[in-house]
């Protein structure tokens, strides 16, 4: 049973039309990863989901409880310390100020982060633990969706890996859906259960492929042949523009989103 239903949607900036006929289904627990190249709509998708735009045309269903966004840059607010960054979201939900501060010190032990850490505004933080905040800042409200924009396409590998460890920490413990957008096949295939193509002008679903091995279960080895096994497909190859994936785009587009296990 999908959680998040979305049909036929459709979204035009002005005459423009950057989504087009868009259908996906999200369930409780799963992890989702829309990849596709820059420009392809992708950040517009997930920004009506997380309900920031109104598309031109939909019929959306979402019985998720609660929702958090994590965006491509932090976004962390210069002029509050990294503890009020943090408890933002429960300051929303009226969360009384002792058991915010608990929650930002239990959640920034998870995180790697200092009490000293807590005390210091953005500016005095470097990239990766201003990424670090934002993502307590997320899952602090224990969101039923989460939402990923991109939110580690800047970091080196080390912090990169060290995220997606805590972030797959999360979604075990509380059980709860991911959406990710993301260019980077590779990062789908570590993360995702179920990984959808698109690809632009006007940006629409292509291709999708669920992943079989358990999360517990993949290895370097496994994640590194599994992106190169999706890297000779067609639709991916189409989807990121590589020439011997494009010959075929017409016959492609006929059987739209049509899904394959891996």
């Amino acid at each position: 049973m999908s959680a998040l239903q979305i049909r036929n949607l459709q979204h035009k900036y002005a005459l423009t039309e950057v989504l087009s006929n868009i259908n996906l289904d999200l369930a409780a627990g799963e992890t989702l990863a829309l990849v596709g190249p820059s420009g392809c709509g992708k950040s517009t998708l997930l920004h009506i989901i997380a309900g920031l735009l109104t598309p031109s045309e939909a019929v959306i269903k979402n019985d998720f409880r609660g929702t958090a966004c994590m965006f491509q840059e932090p976004r962390l607010l210069p002029w509050k310390t990294a503890e009020d960054n943090i408890t933002l979201g429960l300051k929303a939900l009226h969360v009384p100020k002792q058991a915010c501060r608990q929650q930002a010190q239990n959640i920034a032990k998870t995180l790697g982060l200092t009490a000293d850490d807590l005390n210091k505004y953005p500016h005095e933080l470097s990239g990766g633990m201003q990424s670090r905040i934002a993502l307590g800042r997320a899952l602090i409200i224990k969101p039923d969706l989460l939402l990923l924009d991109e939110p580690f396409s800047a970091l080196d590998i080390g912090l990169k890996l060290e995220l997606y460890r805590l972030l797959r920490q999360h979604i075990t413990e509380r059980g709860s859906s991911v959406l990710m957008i993301t260019h980077d096949l590779m990062e789908a295939v570590r993360l995702a259960d179920r990984i959808v193509m698109m690809i632009p002008e006007p940006g629409r679903l292509i291709g999708e492929f669920t992943l079989q091995q358990s999360h517990a279960e993949r290895s370097e080895t496994w994640i590194y042949q599994t992106t190169a096994k999706l890297m000779a497909n067609d639709r991916i190859r189409i989807g990121f523009g590589l020439a011997e994936g494009s010959l075929n785009l017409t016959e492609h587009l006929h059987t739209q989103h049509s899904g394959c296990s891996i």
